[in-house]
């Protein structure tokens, strides 16, 4: 009697340097308004068995603070790399955890609507991110999945909005935004 063939052993997942896409969400707690900040997330990373480098680029939906005399529109922009290692891999099933670091972009436009307010000219503010992030992903298919990742995120250089007292020539700060910024993103992973 002879025996059953075996079908041959699948490679473990992650045996193998695999390229992938991200498309998705993000939310941050950035101090300047009480909603917070919302944008696009978009990304590519290439994942080996120990170690995952991801690039990714946060748009945000711009943030309109008005009080009595200016509106300001602050937009935020981040160009930053993570990296990362799993902790726990279980079927379809990832968690990482790693850290990352980048340039967010403020791009700040001041619009006067009291008469005598003069407004400052648009401005771009860079300033440095980096911080801690994990990150859940769940496998949907081969090629599909979807990544849900929390970070903290330390930045440093961000711009304090405000207004310059002529009368006394000082600057009187009204929003500082955070310094330490939690932020959540969920994405949709291709995975080639």
């Amino acid at each position: 009697m002879k025996d059953a063939p075996t079908a041959p052993e699948a490679a473990p997942e992650g045996s193998s340097v695999q390229w992938q896409l991200m498309v998705g969400a993000q939310a941050a707690l950035d101090g300047y308004t009480s909603t917070g900040h919302q944008g696009l997330l978009l990304g590519s990373g290439w994942e080996g068995r120990l170690l995952r480098l991801r690039f990714q680029f946060l748009a945000g939906v711009p943030d309109n603070i008005f009080d009595e005399r200016t509106q300001v529109r602050l937009e935020q922009y981040t160009f930053g790399f993570w990296l990362d290692t799993p902790v726990l891999r279980s079927g379809p099933l990832r968690w990482g955890v790693g850290a990352g670091a980048g340039l967010l972009v403020f791009a700040r436009t001041t619009f006067a609507l009291f008469r005598g307010v003069e407004a400052t000219s648009p401005r771009f503010i860079p300033s440095l991110l980096a911080g801690p992030d994990t990150s859940v992903r769940w496998r949907l298919s081969r090629r599909f999945a979807v990544e849900s990742t929390a970070a903290v995120d330390v930045v440093m250089g961000r711009p304090t909005l405000g207004y310059v007292d002529r009368n006394r020539e000082n600057f009187v700060p009204l929003h500082q935004g955070w310094a330490v910024q939690p932020r959540l993103t969920v994405a949709f992973m291709i995975l080639p």
